[in-house]
């Protein structure tokens, strides 16, 4: 029996039992194997998973002024050799042990999910290590296509050894219940400017011919900066963060969904995204390189250009204008969803590729 470690950028919680109110990659449960392996049922190796270790002191460092998960990293290289396969999901994660892998000769097969983007945001300083540390990974998956063309242009060395990984989820986490529509509008984010475009949103909805309010979940204010030191409209109020079983009340009880995106080249809002498309909503979300894979402008949702105050008012006017089209889009979306982008799909697309390579 193989074993394999896989390594995740998120705190995974020790349950007794499955918990709704959390994503599947956030939970180990006995008896059953992890995230998405679970639908692995022609595989018996032993599953065992690291998730990341919260230490106030160590966390500050990284979050300040490494701005990635080193000491996770750490924790990795001396148990490398005691498992016949790593898996990391995140490159922040996988890169050190990569390079640790290639320059020590170390024989244990190592695969790469990369969600933020090799090629997107390095230093002429850095590439050489990030090269060395490519010839330690066995296979590299990217979630958005946009990703390989900076692989074409940075390190067409990983290109033969890449492939495109459609992000899946758990349908069983998104049902709307029931749940009847109210009359607000919602955008999800915990995140500052940097992963979502506020001051767009804020200045598009000042300027909509509606009552209806905007909902914006995950947050509880906003800094000033992030919306240009522009005044909150009236109408505006924040939710806060919440638990994944009341987002999806919030989320199921409006009548649209806005994401304002900002382009970063990387995946990114995926999740949340398909989120929204699995409980049958209508979206408008930024036409952004992270996610045009997974969705058509005015076929699944509207798809206006990101930092475009004057379109995005456009499209949320007219969802506001002609309900019937936001839930058109939302069960087309639904659809696309249950199709295409299952945690059950994104399994098997390991796992096959994993399979031919003789990784497992």
């Amino acid at each position: 029996m193989k074993k394999i470690l896989m390594i995740v950028g998120c705190q995974v919680q020790q349950a007794k039992e499955d918990d709704i109110r959390k994503h599947p990659a956030d939970l180990s449960l006995p008896n059953q194997r992890y995230w998405f392996f679970k639908h692995w049922q022609e595989d018996n190796s032993k599953i065992e998973v690291m998730g990341y270790k919260k230490i106030p002191l160590l966390s500050w460092i990284e979050k300040k002024l490494l701005h990635f998960h080193f000491f996770q990293s750490l924790r990795v290289l001396p148990r490398m050799k005691k498992y016949d396969l790593l898996i990391f999901f995140h490159s922040q994660i996988g890169l050190i042990p990569a390079l640790y892998k290639s320059i020590f000769r170390i024989k244990t097969p190592l695969v790469l999910i990369d969600v933020e983007g090799l090629g997107r945001k390095n230093k002429w300083y850095v590439r050489p290590f990030i090269r060395k540390a490519l010839q330690g990974i066995d296979q590299l998956f990217y979630l958005a296509s946009i990703q390989k063309e900076d692989y074409q242009r940075y390190y067409p060395e990983i290109i033969s050894k890449s492939d495109f990984l459609p992000l899946g989820i758990d349908l069983t986490r998104f049902s709307r219940n029931g749940a009847k529509e109210e009359d607000y509008i919602v955008s999800i984010g915990y995140q500052g400017s940097n992963f979502r475009d506020w001051k767009t949103l804020i200045r598009a909805y000042g300027q909509l011919k509606t009552k209806t309010k905007l909902l914006i979940a995950g947050r509880e204010k906003f800094k000033p900066e992030e919306v240009d030191y522009e005044k909150i409209p009236l109408g505006v109020e924040f939710v806060g963060k919440t638990d994944l079983s009341t987002l999806n009340e919030i989320t199921s009880k409006a009548k649209f969904v806005v994401l304002p995106l900002p382009e970063r080249r990387h995946a990114f809002g995926q999740m949340t995204l398909l989120g929204c498309m699995a409980l049958g909503k209508g979206v408008i979300v930024s036409r952004v390189s992270g996610v045009t894979d997974y969705l058509k402008d005015e076929e699944e949702a509207f798809m206006p250009d990101p930092y475009n105050s004057v379109s995005l008012v456009e499209k949320m006017q007219s969802l506001l204008d002609n309900p019937d089209l936001a839930g058109k889009l939302g069960q087309r979306a639904k659809i696309k969803v249950e199709k295409d982008f299952t945690e059950d799909k994104m399994a098997q697309t390991i796992y096959t590729r994993l399979k031919d390579k003789n990784l497992i």
